[in-house]
């Protein structure tokens, strides 16, 4: 077990800057890889508390347990970036197992993303100024509505509260689980050990295809008895998923195309 490291307010100040950084207008460029990536918060967590192992290792967990979240309608069900800053610095603080700080991701989860819906609630406010500052060709005006104004809210709406919750939260939730019971720890690390596999069997619930089963089999086989090291494994996967789109995509062209069809009439042959 990693020794707890005493947070100061600085620490829970940068780590909360990420979840401004991470979906803010001048940081939107990086927004693909970092807004659903719970192991990119947690490797910037790791890098803030000088402990990268343990926080890497809740944010795999948490990665795999959010690979199957959707978004309809750019709506979040929730927050995976906040729930792994949280996540992986009560690891680190609170010396929580992984598996047991991986299990709270959940109700952090879903209140953090009560911020995303108050940030677009105010942003209204924004999209009727800038209409304004259209209807008088006022270009820096729409800038500073569509940007600047957007950006400044959203510092205030995500860095206050979630510095708050990690400067105070976490020297309260390392009181708490010294109190907890060693049954309900153990309960806790259980559905915890489960969460990335409930994350991966709904990934494979919604892309999975009863013809691309033998390659999730396979890929198991390998990985559980093979003994070959992931990169090599993730790379030969990559060729095969490669040669499987090339040769599936020319069979329907093919078909498309009528290479494959006969559309001479029944009967006829060549004289």
């Amino acid at each position: 077990m990693s020794q707890a490291v005493q947070l100061t307010l600085l620490q829970a100040f940068l780590i909360a800057l990420y979840a401004w950084w991470k979906g803010c207008r001048f940081g939107y460029t990086l927004g693909v890889v970092t807004i659903f990536t719970p192991l990119t918060a947690a490797l910037w967590v790791g890098i803030v508390l000088h402990n990268i192992p343990v926080a890497m290792k809740v944010g795999a967990a948490l990665q795999l347990m959010y690979m199957g979240i959707l978004a309809p309608g750019g709506s979040l069900p929730q927050d995976p970036g906040i729930a792994a800053l949280i996540c992986c610095t009560l690891a680190i603080k609170a010396n929580l197992p992984v598996a047991a700080s991986a299990s709270l991701a959940i109700p952090i989860g879903l209140l953090s993303v009560q911020l995303m819906n108050l940030e677009r609630i105010i942003n209204i406010s924004w999209v009727h100024l800038a209409d304004k500052y259209a209807e008088t060709g006022n270009t820096r005006g729409i800038y500073m509505a569509g940007i600047l104004f957007p950006t400044l809210a959203k510092f205030v709406i995500y860095v206050i509260p979630v510095t708050a919750a990690l400067f105070f939260g976490t020297s309260y939730f390392k009181t708490l689980v010294g109190m907890i019971p060693q049954w309900l720890m153990n309960g806790l690390t259980a559905v915890g050990g489960m969460m990335p596999a409930l994350g991966f069997a709904i990934v494979v619930s919604v892309i999975g295809r009863k013809k691309l089963l033998p390659y999730f089999i396979l890929g198991f086989f390998l990985v559980e008895y093979s003994k070959i090291a992931i990169l090599p494994l993730a790379i030969f996967g990559g060729i095969i998923a490669y040669l499987h789109i090339v040769f599936t995509s020319n069979k329907n062209n093919n078909l498309m195309n009528g290479g494959s069809v006969n559309h001479e009439p029944a009967g006829t042959g060549s004289k």
